[in-house]
């Protein structure tokens, strides 16, 4: 089958009929990146139609959610970029340690990764106690796939490779469980941490925080949702609270000089002042 190719009219009807049927809005996300990631998606499931995908998306739920699950950007190794995990350490986690609690949230969330290296670097500062994590993803199916901390075999050699940029001496299977060719992330790393599906623009956050993680995410939207997203987030985090974005992304709206206030320009680390 040769790779389906579909217009920007095509791809905007495709939008607006999720949004109409499903409730969930694509349209300020990067449409070069969403076209890309939608005809991937069409070449896998053998569908050469546009009109063909609206009419699956609208009647099979479960096809939505496999839709959902493949379009939606997803980080797939632990520690990735080691360099700013230690940043964070430095930071903000140290500051924290001693605190009676402290609340993460880890939004939008696609894969695992992100919150496996979490655990795994509380549990080293012995901080796991402490700290409540909450994750959200839009996607059912990648909730339950989080849900089983299970990472493949011939993943694991670049997780292995991270980790040592990490630190040199640790070994990340001291945190895994082999299970046939897979490893799972040891299950008592897990106890302060809730996995929800939630609409992240539809949907008020569940709580406040100490901490979000929002790394390489806006990239993906347009001026506006980027906005939208940071403005958000700034409403859920406490004062002197923490957000990391990823060294490609910035905080740039009006204003967000009197919000935010850098404390890694490197990494992309930023405090909210009021």
């Amino acid at each position: 089958m040769n790779r389906p190719i579909i217009g920007i009219s095509e791809l905007k009807s495709l939008i607006l009929r999720i949004k109409t049927a499903r409730n969930v809005d694509f349209s300020n996300y990067a449409l070069s990146s969403l076209k890309r990631r939608v005809e991937n998606f069409m070449l896998e499931y053998h569908l050469t139609e546009v009109d063909k995908l609206q009419l699956k998306l609208y009647k099979d739920d479960f096809f939505y959610n496999l839709f959902l699950k493949y379009i939606l950007v997803d980080t797939t190794e632990l520690f990735r970029d080691p360099e700013f995990w230690l940043e964070l350490i430095e930071i903000v986690l140290k500051k924290f340690k001693h605190s009676e609690e402290y609340n993460i949230l880890i939004p939008e969330c696609n894969s695992g990764e992100e919150l496996y290296t979490l655990l795994i670097i509380l549990d080293r500062l012995n901080m796991l106690d402490n700290v409540k994590i909450c994750l959200t993803s839009l996607s059912k199916l990648n909730v339950e796939k989080i849900e089983t901390a299970l990472i493949e075999l011939k993943k694991m050699e670049v997780n292995e490779a991270n980790f040592e940029r990490f630190e040199k001496n640790g070994n990340i299977f001291d945190f895994f469980i082999k299970k046939g060719r897979s490893f799972k992330l040891k299950s008592d790393l897990f106890t302060n941490v809730e996995i929800i599906q939630h609409n992240f623009f539809n949907t008020e956050l569940p709580g406040n925080y100490n901490l979000i993680l929002y790394r390489n995410k806006t990239i993906y939207y347009n001026q506006l949702l980027k906005t939208k997203a940071l403005k958000k987030l700034h409403s859920s985090l406490k004062t002197n609270g923490f957000i990391a974005l990823g060294i490609k992304e910035k905080i740039t709206y009006p204003g967000a000089d009197n919000e935010f206030v850098t404390v890694s320009e490197s990494e992309r680390i930023y405090k909210k002042q009021y």
